[in-house]
């Protein structure tokens, strides 16, 4: 892994901000990554599984469309028990 980029998200939600797009603008076309989204601890485990995943693949796509060659997107939940409603992406 050579860079990590950290992508926040709303609570409840998987839309990307501008600030949030232009985080995901610094990754290369023609590299390679890793998507793995999560979500905070509130709400039932069912809810939190959809939405890591939704955040997830917004990510995905998002990437897709500059060129980023994304080798796995994967919803994990609840990462820890503290607050985490993110995505965090593994550049190779």
């Amino acid at each position: 892994v050579d860079n990590l980029v950290f992508v926040t998200f709303q609570q409840g939600k998987s839309i990307l901000t501008k600030e949030a797009k232009k985080a995901l603008d610094e990754v290369k076309a023609g590299r390679h990554v890793q998507v793995v989204g999560t979500a905070s601890p509130e709400g039932p485990k069912d809810l939190n599984d959809r939405l890591s995943q939704a955040r997830a693949d917004v990510v995905a796509d998002y990437l897709k469309g500059k060129g980023v060659i994304v080798d796995e997107a994967t919803g994990k939940g609840v990462q820890g028990v503290t607050s985490n409603r993110l995505a965090v992406v593994y550049v190779k």
